[in-house]
């Protein structure tokens, strides 16, 4: 596929189901559907660039009740950690179903260099050691985690006992704060 804006060869990102131009940037999604959960709240003005495009991210609530940042040009999603390992254990206890056996890892994702919209810090690039096999970026600095367009899915959909089960943690966390 050639890009609609200059013309170039694209590459497709067949996990993530969208085709990138690396010659001038643009992204074309394979589908046109909702961007994951994410409800977008406000473009500010003076918003902080995405890590992968650079366009202005917006605030947005995942699920209905996670602030994060969304870019809506790639549709990556900045959260903060707390926010993605909630957002992760409910995704995966409303699940149904055994799941989809996840794709390898693409090693050449490690090599990707991303810096923090935040700290303009190299952020970590690495292997998330859940469910899904994806690739995520990570911030030490100010405890965020960046994820591509379609990684939260993949880790949702991946096999594991998990998937339809409320983690034991976190329902003693929910006892001990409905008895305060």
């Amino acid at each position: 596929m050639n890009c609609r804006n200059c013309a170039a060869p694209m590459e497709l990102f067949d996990r993530r189901r969208y085709f990138f131009c690396g010659h001038c940037g643009t992204f074309e999604f394979l589908e046109r559907s909702d961007p994951e959960g994410v409800q977008v709240l406000e473009r500010a003005a003076d918003a902080v660039a995405c890590p992968l495009c650079r366009a202005p991210l917006a605030k947005a609530l995942l699920d209905g009740r996670h602030a994060v940042q969304y870019c809506e040009q790639c549709r990556g999603v900045l959260l903060e950690r707390a926010v993605f390992a909630t957002a992760v254990a409910g995704r995966r206890a409303r699940a149904a179903g055994p799941g989809s056996p996840p794709a390898g890892l693409d090693r050449k994702e490690l090599e990707r260099r991303v810096a923090c919209p935040s700290c303009r810090k190299m952020m970590e690039v690495h292997p998330y050691f859940g469910p899904g096999n994806v690739i995520i970026d990570t911030c030490a600095n100010c405890d965020l985690v960046w994820l591509d367009f379609g990684e939260l899915k993949q880790i949702e959909e991946a096999p594991g006992q998990d998937r339809g089960h409320v983690p034991r943690d976190v329902i003693n966390l929910l006892g001990n704060i409905l008895s305060d």
